[in-house]
């Protein structure tokens, strides 16, 4: 299964939502491939710290090979995470960029892993069209503002427009989410609830709290779990634990990851 993270707006969590997925998915026992396509690196960096050599590895192992030679067994590295390989994001994926759609989904093609996590560029263009068309599953995280709305119902019609065969794959789910706010219809957070679910129908029973625990995830690498004593901490690896076990269905839940 590949599953594309896609999101026209930074800051949204795009990024942190696709490594807790992509780990989450590993600690269940899944081979895992995390395919990062954006150039701010990231995801790269996260799975990557400390690896010996791997600024020079990545010269050669990277998104820009992968797609330009179509092969994912020659460019693909071992994470420093058990159960994921990564091809490494690169600035030279920018000279991709007038890519006819469907090459990532031949690179993709019988990739010998059991989930591919796509993490994409804040942005729309033939490489994030790519990463959308090769995708089983497509997620937008939603954050409540004003131009996240905008750019969300931006990145439906050019769904509907570029690839609509995968218009019923495209899912979304609330980022930054304050569980004290649910509850008061006049909140900023509410408002945005009633507008999202009036444009909308396809939005996940998932809401991935604001939580400092996610920044510490993916910067000190500090573990979160179900049972954690930190309220955010909880929450966080409770909403990833169902977001996943909607992807991976007939899997269990892990306490820790």
């Amino acid at each position: 299964m590949v599953i594309t993270y896609s999101s026209m707006k930074g800051g949204v969590g795009k990024t942190t939502d696709s490594i807790l997925t992509a780990t989450n998915l590993a600690a269940r026992g899944f081979k895992v491939l995390y395919f990062d396509l954006d150039p701010n690196n990231s995801g790269t960096m996260y799975f990557t710290s400390g690896i010996e050599n791997i600024a020079e590895t990545i010269e050669s192992c990277n998104v820009f090979e992968a797609l330009s030679h179509n092969n994912v067994k020659n460019y693909a590295i071992k994470s420093r995470l058990e159960n994921i390989d990564i091809i490494p994001s690169h600035l030279n994926i920018y000279k991709l960029r007038g890519i006819g759609y469907n090459e990532l989904q031949k690179t993709l093609r019988e990739n010998g892993y059991d989930y591919v996590v796509i993490d994409t560029a804040p942005t729309y263009d033939n490489i994030v069209i790519n990463a959308l068309i090769a995708a089983d599953i497509i997620l937008t995280p939603l954050e409540f503002t004003s131009f996240n709305l905008t750019t969300t119902k931006f990145l439906q019609r050019q769904i509907y427009d570029d690839c609509p065969q995968q218009a019923g794959k495209w899912y979304l789910l609330y980022s930054h989410w304050q569980e004290k706010l649910a509850s008061f219809a006049t909140s900023t957070q509410s408002q945005f609830v009633q507008v999202f679910e009036s444009e909308f129908q396809n939005i996940l029973d998932v809401h991935i709290p604001q939580t400092s625990a996610a920044d510490k995830y993916v910067q000190t690498d500090e573990k979160i779990s179900t049972t954690s004593k930190l309220v955010g901490a909880r929450r966080l690896a409770t909403e990833i634990n169902k977001l996943v076990s909607m992807l991976a269905e007939n899997s269990n839940e892990v306490d820790k990851f």
